[in-house]
């Protein structure tokens, strides 16, 4: 099965490999939060795991990344259906390389180094890792956080990828009352990071932009250390946060970014409505221009590794998905998350449980935007 590419970014320490190692055994098994697993080859869940049980050992945390480091993750999204059957519809391929990357002025003279930075410059889908720990300095007036972005920012703005900046540590946050949109305001203070943002929403052909809130372990299981630097274990057991949030935002965000460049081939922005209302006019157009919109992203499946990834199941689950956020934005009875996991779990086929799976991303992420306003910044006003 092919793969969706996805590059993850961020400097050394900001909590990479800890959030993948999470991200792996809090969807190792198919929860009924959830609805879905996933898969990864038997080396790289033999590796994850071993990661992880160094994180939540009393003793210590991993080693950051070291160049030579650099890794590929395969999360195969799965279900088992009630009648015992296991559907996989996709599969991302997450690279993970280390920090030293962004910040070694020798690392791209090497060739493992510049085939890296391709395949940054190539991305359909970044996810940019904030640590928290900086992040809460940053609120208080620090600016070394931006200092070590730059790069980052340099390599987003460069790029056409959908991108996810994730705060991490966000329990650290939360329980100093901090919001999304506090800290996306804190971060546009800053001349540098003020023009990277404005350059990436007015541009039309990047796709979505998020601020998503994680936190790899939950709420209590390290606390700040007496140093205000360190994360000291508490004992607990780990409860993540958010950290599927990323996962499912692919998928739709794919979807979405399809969906916006089939309308600039078939209608204009003239056309429609003012600015606000721009997106639920997008999806009532687009579901009675159904037939045309699979044409056009079947013709886009060629430029693109991600759609690539999905194409056997592609013209359908783009149907269920537009129908449904155009049921959503009309105010029609929609079912919720927890009857669309169910509904998940009846699928008796592969395209079933790809359909199944991008409306209930869907749902998910229209709750986790409720719930945390600001953290999709496009493209609501692209």
């Amino acid at each position: 099965m092919s793969s969706i590419p996805v590059t993850v970014l961020g400097p050394q320490g900001s909590g990479k490999t800890v959030y993948l190692a999470s991200l792996f055994r809090r969807l190792a098994i198919q929860r009924d939060d959830v609805g879905f697993f996933v898969q990864l080859p038997p080396h790289e869940s033999t590796k994850l795991n071993q990661i992880y049980s160094q994180i939540v050992s009393p003793d210590g945390w991993p080693d950051p990344n070291l160049l030579s480091h650099t890794s590929e993750w395969k999360f195969t999204c799965s279900i088992r259906t009630e009648q015992g059957e296991v559907y996989s519809p996709f599969t991302l391929d997450y690279l993970d390389f280390a920090g030293d990357h962004l910040t070694s002025a020798t690392a791209t003279a090497t060739e493992f180094g510049a085939a890296v930075w391709r395949r940054v410059e190539e991305s359909e889908f970044l996810l940019v890792m904030l640590d928290g720990l900086k992040v809460m300095r940053c609120l208080d007036g620090d600016e070394r956080l931006i200092e070590e972005l730059i790069p980052v920012l340099s390599a987003v703005g460069a790029s056409r990828a959908v991108t996810h900046f994730l705060v991490t540590k966000w329990d650290l946050l939360e329980a100093e009352g901090h919001t999304v949109r506090a800290v996306l305001d804190r971060l546009l203070e800053n001349p540098d990071f003020h023009d990277f943002y404005v350059n990436r929403t007015r541009r039309t052909d990047g796709g979505a932009l998020r601020f998503i809130p994680v936190s790899s372990l939950g709420r209590g299981f390290a606390t700040l250390g007496p140093d205000g630097r360190t994360m000291v274990k508490q004992g607990r057991f780990p409860l993540p946060m958010n950290v599927e949030v990323p996962l499912m935002a692919v998928l739709v965000d794919l979807f979405t970014r399809e969906l916006d460049r089939a309308r600039e081939l078939e209608t204009t922005v003239e056309e429609g409505p003012q600015q606000t209302e721009l997106w639920p006019w997008l999806f009532r157009v687009a579901a009675q221009k159904l037939p045309v919109l699979r044409s056009v992203l079947t013709a886009n499946v060629t430029n693109s590794p991600a759609l690539s990834a999905v194409q056997e199941t592609l013209a359908d689950a783009f149907t269920s998905f537009v129908t449904e956020r155009n049921r959503r934005y009309e105010r029609k009875a929609a079912e919720d998350s927890r009857q669309l996991r169910a509904r998940l779990l009846r699928a008796r086929s592969r395209q079933e449980a790809m359909n199944a799976m991008i409306t209930l991303f869907d749902s998910v992420l229209a709750d986790f935007e409720a719930a945390h306003p600001g953290s999709l910044v496009l493209p609501e006003v692209s």
